[in-house]
């Protein structure tokens, strides 16, 4: 199965700026490249390099004051980016 056969949200092609932060990747600024209801895909080098299953808080760095910070993990990975899912209850 294919990521997208498995896919159950749309894709938008957005570019929003996000902090991503974790306990191994300091707090960095990205732009994301789509964004769904499940997660964003970010182009980021570093950010690829996680292990696929690490945990990440996500948070909009634009346009919003005082935005809410959300618990996501990575998804998978490529050689320019990651998949980040979001960690909804």
């Amino acid at each position: 199965m294919t990521q997208s056969t498995r896919r159950t949200s749309i894709r938008l092609p957005i570019q929003m700026k996000v902090k991503i932060t974790s306990d191994s990747y300091c707090t960095q600024q990205v732009i994301t490249k789509d964004f769904s209801d499940g997660g964003i895909f970010v182009e980021d080098a570093e950010l690829a390099k996680l292990d696929v299953g690490s945990l990440v808080t996500v948070q909009a760095d634009e346009g919003i004051d005082d935005a809410p910070v959300i618990s996501a993990r990575i998804a998978w990975t490529n050689k320019v980016g990651a998949g980040i899912e979001y960690l909804l209850d």
